[in-house]
């Protein structure tokens, strides 16, 4: 299979244009690595087919056409809901507010958040909508600093965590959504995605990336035909083969097999005298 892989879907963007004109060109899959409460909602939009890493773990399945209404989250019985021009909820319990609610963009109705509030202001917890309008996470705070991510599966049973320390994802665990029996874990977010795309992608699959960032590293594993297709220059600011684009020339990063530059880039190439056999002009 083909597969294009990115950090995330963003809308409007030159590289994400690119990447639909490779979908339909090459009956690709796109490959997102990065946590999406909207991705189904985007893959509708977008005309596209895609599979989200973190919803390939927790096997979730999404409902089409449906939300979640604005008065359809837990907050208390008696509870006053007020509308704000920009879009935000506020819930109001005895005159206090003690949430505030977000909706979807491009949306009136389907709620994309609840941001609850501890008596003195700060963050408790924020509870994250699919754009089906199931539960997709629970986000954890401290001290209004975040400390842990629950990402459920269709079931509101909870199979992935994550973990912070001083803002940066020191954990994962992905567990038994039944038992809550740990399965398998990772020191941080980067081993967790290597090790997911790995099981992913076979020998027998092609997968393009544009960035040599999160997209190439979590590639260190995978067995598949991996193609850089450059979306930037290949010369940095200083005029010299960007450092990652070098190693792999070089055969330092051997898990990258192809790299797809256009004509200007390829030039620049040749006048550096880096080794050759791996760039593709792209016309």
């Amino acid at each position: 299979m083909n597969y294009e892989l990115v950090n995330n879907i963003t809308l409007g963007s030159d590289v994400w244009e690119k990447v639909k004109q490779n979908i339909a060109k090459d009956d690709a899959t796109v490959i997102t690595l990065t946590a999406a409460p909207r991705f189904f909602g985007l893959l509708q939009d977008e005309g596209v087919k895609g599979i989200n890493v973190l919803d390939h773990v927790t096997k979730r399945s999404y409902v089409p056409d449906q939300y979640r209404f604005v008065n359809d989250v837990p907050v208390p019985t008696w509870a006053k809901i007020d509308m704000n021009q920009d879009g935000s909820i506020l819930v109001s319990d005895q005159g206090d507010v003690i949430a505030r609610e977000y909706l979807f963009g491009n949306t009136r109705r389907a709620v994309q958040d609840v941001r609850y509030n501890n008596p003195d202001g700060t963050l408790d917890y924020i509870e994250e909508y699919a754009f089906d309008g199931t539960v997709f996470s629970n986000l954890f705070y401290a001290d209004n600093q975040l400390q842990e991510i629950v990402f459920y599966n269709s079931d509101v049973q909870p199979v992935v965590r994550y973990y912070f320390y001083e803002g940066v994802i020191n954990f994962v665990t992905i567990e038994d959504p039944k038992t809550h029996a740990v399965l398998k874990d990772y020191e941080n977010l980067d081993a967790f995605l290597v090790d997911q795309v790995a099981q992913l992608v076979t020998e027998d699959d092609t997968v393009v990336f544009h960035y040599m960032g999160v997209e190439m590293n979590s590639l260190r594993e995978a067995k598949s035909h991996n193609v850089l297709e450059m979306a930037e220059s290949v010369l940095d600011e200083n005029g010299n083969v960007r450092g990652n684009l070098d190693l792999i020339l070089q055969g330092q990063l051997d898990y990258i097999d192809e790299v797809r530059v256009d004509s200007q880039g390829y030039h620049d190439l040749e006048q550096s005298g880096v080794p050759m056999d791996r760039v593709v002009e792209v016309k």
